[in-house]
């Protein structure tokens, strides 16, 4: 496995720069989700609704609400977002480039003026909820988990779009562009998967030479780390188990407490259960049933995505219109390894589904 990139599923420890000592167990952190849901009297039950408000604590910025998910552009939350230079524990570091060098800005989320609960004693300061990373926990089993990507990926599924650059009145064409066809896939694992792959060519026109295994495997590490990915493979598991789409249904924080805190059978068959849901199908005889079709559509899903990934993070505007253009049209390929980040991911999966099979043989 030493030449080869590995993709992480579970993680037993935090992300990088994700102290120990600052990390949440889940209860913790859904604690806090509660304070949040409580602060919108009469909410608490419009499941769909809150999904989107707690989204907007962690994820609002720029083409989220734009191009990612327009259906909830219009839901106003709690806290205000400014971008700042300097990050601090208090933010969380928003990929940039410049020059292509890598030139983060950082996201802060502060109280609002004439906040219902603490009036104007709290505007501008930082919220705990939002700092020291706190969206990923340790679950009860050890494993990692960020719920900001199940929020992000659930509220994409309830307002369900392609994601292209077009207008809405041009957006019949939009399969003469770059598109992707469920914005629920940008939101989660094809967003990140699509990451490393902008991060590789941008470590290419910096260095004018393609990432080494170790390199390849950093910016896996750092884009797609298993807690992040866990995350991705419950958004689509709690998707398909819970009314997440209800507008008179649980509380989303239940929902969390039921899926983590119970022994839940969903839990146990959680990657089987994901790739189904892709659309990779049943796993026998070291393949998905569906997995030469899947492949063969995602793998043009990606290009397109990390072409909107290199676009979202380039700072010059010249840079941000040829760049992504030629990643469409498929002259990086070398270097973006859009084909063998699919690969590794697919074989991620079926390891786990083995796994599975294993524990619990009876489906």
């Amino acid at each position: 496995m030493a030449n080869q990139i590995i993709q992480r599923v579970y993680a037993n420890h935090p992300e990088p720069n994700h102290e120990l000592k600052n990390v949440l167990t889940v209860e913790q952190f859904i604690d806090l989700l509660v304070e949040e849901e409580d602060y919108f009297p009469g909410e608490q039950h419009n499941t769909k609704l809150m999904i989107s408000r707690l989204r907007k604590i962690f994820y609002d910025q720029w083409g989220w609400n734009t191009e990612l998910i327009k259906g909830a552009t219009h839901i106003e939350g709690r806290y205000d977002v400014i971008i700042v230079e300097d990050g601090t524990e208090h933010t969380k570091e928003i990929k940039r480039y410049k020059q292509f060098n890598y030139a983060p800005k950082h996201r802060s989320v502060v109280y609002k003026k004439n906040d219902r609960v603490y009036g104007d004693t709290r505007a501008g300061q930082p919220t705990f909820i939002y700092s020291y990373d706190h969206q990923e926990v340790v679950l009860p089993d050890g494993n990692y988990c960020d719920i900001a990507h199940i929020l992000a990926g659930l509220d994409a599924c309830n307002h369900p779009q392609v994601v292209t650059p077009l207008p809405g009145f041009l957006s019949f064409m939009y399969k003469l562009f770059p598109y992707v066809g469920f914005n629920m896939d940008m939101a989660t694992w094809l967003g990140d998967v699509g990451s490393a792959s902008g991060d590789f060519l941008f470590y290419y026109l910096l260095n004018s030479k393609t990432a080494d295994i170790n390199m390849q495997q950093y910016y896996i590490d750092v884009n797609n780390p298993g807690s992040d990915l866990l995350g991705n493979i419950d958004t689509y598991v709690i998707r398909d188990s819970y009314e997440v789409g209800s507008e008179n249904g649980e509380r989303f924080t239940d929902i969390l407490k039921d899926y983590y805190l119970t022994d839940n059978a969903f839990r146990k068959k959680r990657v089987t259960i994901f790739c189904k849901s892709v659309g990779l199908g049943e796993y026998a005889d070291g393949k998905f049933s569906n997995e030469a079709n899947w492949t063969r559509y995602y793998s043009k899903q990606l290009l397109n995505e990390t072409s909107f990934q290199v676009f979202s993070v380039t700072d010059e505007k010249i840079h941000s219109i040829w760049l992504p253009l030629a990643v469409w049209f498929g002259f990086y390929q070398k270097q973006l390894k859009t084909k063998p980040l699919l690969i590794n991911f697919i074989e991620a999966l079926k390891r786990e589904v083995i796994k599975e099979k294993e524990l619990s043989p009876i489906a």
